[in-house]
């Protein structure tokens, strides 16, 4: 049986959790870049709550100290690793001088 997700196990105070973090406008914690809040989730420089201690290390997903703001792109190569891990910061796609 597989275990219950801790970030949805509350819903509703996720979603404020959510609205109080994207309400501050703040960039992304792990590149420094700037987050366009109004793209749609899923994009990969859409706004995401990525926590400070991973949920798979034991941190608390809805408790406001453990979160931070980040893009998707960002928060999806970090994974679990520790802040300060290396992680490449989002770029332009990589043009070549060949035509392939």
């Amino acid at each position: 049986m597989a275990k219950p997700n801790p970030r949805r196990s509350n819903g509703h105070r996720r979603t404020e959790l959510r609205k109080w973090l994207a309400a501050q406008g703040r960039p992304c914690h792990i590149c420094g870049k700037s987050i366009d809040y109004s793209l749609p989730p899923g994009h990969p420089m859409s706004f995401e709550v990525d926590e400070i201690v991973p949920v798979s290390k034991g941190g608390n997903p809805l408790d406001r100290s453990n979160v931070d703001a980040a893009h998707r792109i960002c928060n999806q190569r970090r994974g679990n690793r520790p802040i300060g891990a290396q992680v490449r910061p989002p770029t332009a796609p990589i043009s070549t001088s060949r035509e392939w």
